[in-house]
């Protein structure tokens, strides 16, 4: 496959099924600080990068309310790509406190299986880093050639 065949099979996947072009486009005129305001109002799903040392921490020293004991313990489940389920177990009683899941699935459109978002918006950004990163390549090469 030639890079401009690949390039064009990219702009067009990506540009027809966007589900935060908007948002890209009418932030890109605000400054970083206008552009943090506005994430701490916007209502849809937020996503961060956490190392999972990090996050089992913040249980390290909670009390179980059921047995009064400090031995919460945070527990992956199933995980499809950036998706993962959680769950919160005391290991002394054996009681789950909690179960959730990292990401909501986006609504289903087909009879194939519903994506969960934060796997959408991952390939999207990825997609989005190769489609540049083609672009400065051609840019690269007419340079070389018109040298």
């Amino acid at each position: 496959m030639e890079i401009s065949e690949h390039n064009s099979n990219v702009a067009q996947h990506s540009s027809g099924n966007s589900i935060f072009e908007n948002e890209r486009v009418s932030m890109q005129g605000k400054s970083v600080l206008e552009q943090e305001n506005a994430a701490d109002t916007y209502d849809g799903p937020s996503y961060i990068i956490v190392d999972k040392n990090a996050l089992c921490d913040i249980f390290k020293y909670t009390f179980c309310g059921s047995c009064n004991q400090s031995t919460l313990k945070l527990e992956f489940g199933h995980k499809y790509g950036f998706f993962h389920q959680l769950k919160l177990v005391c290991k002394t009683c054996s009681e789950q406190k909690m179960e959730c899941f990292t990401s909501s699935r986006l609504e289903k459109k087909s009879n194939t299986s519903t994506p969960f978002d934060v796997n959408v918006r991952a390939v999207q950004a990825f997609l989005e880093q190769s489609v540049g990163a083609l672009h400065r390549l051609e840019n690269f090469a007419c340079f070389s050639i018109c040298l």
